[in-house]
């Protein structure tokens, strides 16, 4: 072929090929043009409404509004308000037990507690379709449509809609049972053994995901409440095997639950005898299969929550307000004392595991342990004069005192609550507490002076010269003077061993208890009673300079008989009448006061009392017959 020849058709395919391409393009750009055309009238003619395709589980949305959302939505809410929601499980004897829940509040409120939010699923059902690129809202409506789009419901299920099903289910949870050994008698030792028992708990958590994802489909079908089956460790053949260790361990006898005052240092003991712990014993299983006698966690941690009226303390804020040199409003900042529970029952079972494997060192001793929480205002940051810390305190017990002798000692502690003593200044008791006079609101309590019952001003003046000597030497004070009481009184005994020795008396103006302050700073005292205790706390606070002071447990070196019944004639008493007072055994007591000064010093002072004994002494109305016997007599304790 001629070349030109072949040139030219060449050209005429070339041109060929060319308006086939356009031509195809043409019809793209058309077809373009027509969906974006159709689209722009889709997307116009549901302007405002969901998209066709659009499901919530098998129920459609399309065409409905935001608002018809809503309310369908709502009216899915009244319906689960008035029906609420049903449940089915399975107790402990194979039985299907079926309730129903309401969603509404026990106590009458209209705020569901559960509910499927409707402005939440109306956006979201509204937005498909609209929320993303050019492309994809073009697309998608048309997808939907021939492809169902489903949306999921929010869900609110609050904890108390779950806790009151919780509280439902509680007679039919079951707790799992080891095989045990009852003791039922201790001399002579008998026991009985426990059959073991299945337990199972309910899969709240579990129940809680099922409603949610029933709801979110918006359904009503019951939904089963699954429970997990717990078996014990402990049968009744292995419980039996252990019973040979019952009487070594019985045989340790009691043990004791010690508690230290972090703040007065005082010390509380309760034992626990054989009896109580008895019915806290149960077997226990190790890993490798050993059995041995553990305490039941709840039934002494129930027994520990006894205790806490007698240890716990609320932390309190500070507060200093002086006038007139004296602290008129005051309140020092105190740490909080809780019980630690958990800790103290596992020293506890610690302590009394040992008793399995026949060592003779055994605890019988355990400490309660406790936790300190701090308040938020300081006394440190309240006053200017150095006062920010606890130099020591002291306490009392007024314990079974009548009602005036009450009262004498709550107006003393009120007089004493915020006195500064100044540097250098000796403290005394009667200055600051007294006089005590009916103007200073003291009353008349019986006394004993000499062989004489009579009511007196200020009687229980003694309770506080005791409370402010024990103070004074747990925070290392000079003690400038002190004298005991002339009779052994049950309110003064040691708070620890019981014995007489650690009182100081007051009587104004000849008898005193006084200390000097020789910190070089202010210091202040802080006096507390405690009407359900039945005790004083008094404070002294100041600024820690290095001292310390403490005192031994006093030791009675001789008791001394009360002797024989004595009775007085009186003129005040009706003839054959009869007023008695309780006989008194006098003692010889020590103890030893130990003072660390502020440069390492150490000082050691002995205080010995001596008590003297007094009999039962009667007064008698004055009559012709002899003083003898004690008809109709009644005995008068003695306040001092």
């Amino acid at each position: 072929m001629p070349e030109n020849e072949f040139k030219q058709q060449l050209c005429v395919s070339k041109k060929g090929a060319l308006h086939i391409v356009l031509i195809i393009l043409t019809i793209i750009v058309g077809l373009f043009l027509l969906c974006l055309g159709s689209s722009a009238v889709y997307v116009k003619y549901y302007s405002g409404r969901v998209y066709p395709g659009v499901y919530i589980d098998k129920y459609p949305l399309g065409g409905l509004t935001a608002e018809e959302v809503k309310n369908f939505i709502e009216t899915f809410n009244d319906r689960l308000v008035k029906e609420g929601l049903d449940f089915y499980f399975t107790d402990y004897q194979g039985n299907t037990q079926n309730f129903k829940q309401n969603v509404l509040p026990a106590d009458g409120s209209s705020v569901e507690l559960v509910r499927v939010e409707s402005g939440a699923l109306a956006e979201t059902a509204l937005n498909l379709g609209r929320s993303g690129s050019l492309a994809e809202n073009i697309i998608q409506p048309f997808i939907a449509r021939f492809k169902n789009k489903i949306v999921v419901a929010q869900v609110d299920v609050q904890e108390k809609f779950i806790e009151n099903i919780k509280n439902y289910l509680e007679p039919f949870r079951a707790d799992f049972k080891n095989a045990n050994i009852k003791i039922m008698n201790l001399d002579p030792l008998q026991y009985e053994i426990t059959k073991e028992q299945d337990g199972f708990v309910f899969k709240l958590e579990e129940l809680k995901s099922d409603i949610l994802n029933n709801l979110s489909e918006l359904s009503f079908k019951p939904l089963e409440i699954k429970r997990e089956t717990f078996k014990p460790a402990v049968i009744e053949s292995e419980a039996a095997l252990a019973a040979d260790k019952i009487t070594a361990i019985l045989a340790y006898g009691n043990f004791s639950l010690d508690f230290i005052n972090p703040k007065t240092q005082d010390r509380q003991e309760w034992v626990i005898s054989a009896d109580t712990y008895k019915d806290w014993l149960e077997v226990r299983k190790v890993e490798n299969g050993d059995l041995f006698f553990g305490l039941n966690k709840e039934k002494v941690s129930e027994y520990l929550e006894t205790l806490r009226p007698s240890i716990d303390v609320q932390p309190k804020d500070a507060r200093f307000v002086v006038q007139f040199e004296k602290v008129e409003e005051f309140q020092a900042s105190q740490s909080g004392i809780l019980i630690n529970v958990g800790k103290t029952y596992g020293d506890i079972d610690a302590s009394f595991r040992d008793r399995n494997y026949g060592t003779s060192e055994i605890t019988k001793a355990v400490n309660i342990s406790v936790e300190i929480t701090e308040p938020s205002i300081q006394i440190s940051d309240l006053n200017s004069l150095g006062i920010v810390d606890i130099l020591g305190a002291g306490t009392s017990t007024f314990r079974d005192s009548h009602t005036n002798r009450i009262k004498n000692i709550a107006n003393a502690v009120k007089r004493l609550n915020g006195i500064l003593i100044k540097p250098g200044e000796e403290f005394s008791a009667n200055k600051f507490a007294g006089p005590y006079t009916r103007e200073n609101g003291f009353l008349p309590e019986m006394v004993i002076k000499g062989d004489r019952i009579i009511p007196e001003i200020g009687g229980g003046m003694c309770q506080i010269g005791t409370t402010l000597f024990r103070m004074a030497m747990n925070s290392g004070m000079p003690i400038t003077e002190r004298r005991n009481h002339s009779l052994v009184v049950g309110y003064y005994a040691d708070p620890v061993n019981g014995n007489p020795g650690t009182d100081a008396t007051l009587y104004e103006p000849d008898i005193d208890f006084r200390f000097l302050n020789d910190t070089g700073n202010y210091i202040l005292l802080q006096t507390e009673i405690d009407y359900k205790k039945q005790m004083l706390t008094f404070t002294l606070w100041g600024k820690k300079d290095g001292r310390s002071g403490s005192y031994s447990r006093p030791v009675v070196s001789k008791w001394i008989p009360a002797g024989k019944l004595r009775e007085i004639e009186s003129d005040t008493l009706k003839p054959g009448e009869r007023k008695c007072q309780n006989a008194f055994r006098g003692a010889i007591a020590s103890f030893v006061y130990t003072r660390i000064t502020p440069q390492g010093e150490k000082i050691e002072k002995v205080y010995d009392s001596v008590y003297r004994a007094l009999p039962q002494i009667c007064l008698v109305g004055k009559s012709t017959a002899p003083l003898t016997g004690d008809g109709g007599a009644t005995s008068t304790p003695l306040i001092e």
